[in-house]
């Protein structure tokens, strides 16, 4: 009986840890640094998930996770249903499956407009240098990844990531 009790506890003190460990507890050091980012993403892209060739379920898991990065504001848009912001990025390179890469140096980010996440930005700050954070999230059901690559008209492949809301934490520079 005593050992019943100890493999219980034991087991309970196992299920507890991996509990601790899945609820997202410890943050990844790219979720705080954009370049990071970049280099956290690398080895999945180059097997193919970011092309929607490599488990992408699995890539979702790992990346839709909420960020802290920084970026300067290019500009706010709204359209009466969201409203848009375009962040320009320090600029990052994506390696891609077939040994070439992309550059990313911009952000997009989108939110409602009567939904809390775009409070705080104006264009007033257009140009500024500031500190968001935003949520890298999958919309789709795990169909499409959360960081992927598309064919734009101009015969050039880009990087979308998808994100929703955008909270100013503070201006770097104004």
């Amino acid at each position: 009986m005593v050992r019943v009790k100890e493999l219980f506890l034991s087991l309970a003190v196992v299920a507890c840890l991996a509990l601790s460990q899945a609820s997202g507890q410890q943050q990844e050091a790219w979720q705080k640094d954009w370049e990071k980012f970049g280099e956290a993403v690398g080895p999945y892209s180059l097997q193919g998930a970011i092309e929607r060739k490599g488990n992408v379920m699995e890539f979702n898991r790992i990346f839709s996770k909420e960020v802290e990065w920084s970026g300067k504001l290019k500009g706010l848009y709204h359209n009466g249903v969201a409203k848009f912001l375009t962040l320009e990025m320090k600029p990052i390179r994506i390696p891609l499956q077939d040994g070439s890469t992309t550059e990313v140096s911009e952000l997009s980010i989108s939110c409602a407009v009567k939904a809390n996440g775009c409070e705080g930005w104006s264009t007033k700050l257009t140009g500024d240098e500031v500190v968001f954070r935003t949520k890298l999230v999958n919309r789709t059901r795990g169909i499409l990844p959360v960081v992927r690559v598309m064919d734009n008209s101009k015969d050039e492949r880009v990087i979308v990531i998808e994100t929703y809301g955008a909270e100013l934490v503070r201006v770097v520079s104004e």
